[in-house]
């Protein structure tokens, strides 16, 4: 039996950024991970069914483009914006983010702090 009250989907398609994103999600003993997408189009299919409480979503990924999986999906989890361009995210698209993390992800504390914020919010 987990312990875990919440639950996260990474949508990431560079398969070694996936591996460090599992291994500090599990450092959260609150978040169990459902798994990953590494495109748009699976994303917004799994985000309907599984309905994650915590979405780590790179903007830059094959299919659409990230921010359009939310546009996609009738359940809107918490979604921590992972990306490479950060002036993507604040020009070109209209997200609803609690996050922000620029790649390449200098420390874990930095992703784990963000999910303690998502936490907080879903508490509320």
């Amino acid at each position: 039996m987990s312990d875990s009250k919440y639950t996260c989907l990474i949508v990431e398609d560079d398969p070694a950024f996936v591996e460090i994103l599992k291994i500090v999600v599990k450092k959260v003993a609150e978040v169990e991970l459902l798994g990953n997408c590494d495109n748009t189009l699976d994303a917004a299919k799994r985000i309907d069914l599984d309905k994650p409480d915590i979405l780590l979503l790179d903007i830059n990924i094959s299919g659409l483009e990230g921010p359009e999986v939310l546009e996609l999906s009738d359940h809107k989890p918490k979604t921590i914006v992972i990306s490479s361009h950060p002036e993507e995210v604040m020009e070109n698209y209209d997200v609803e983010y609690v996050y922000f993390i620029q790649k390449p992800l200098k420390n874990s504390d930095q992703l784990v702090n963000a999910i303690h914020k998502c936490i907080k919010l879903l508490d509320h």
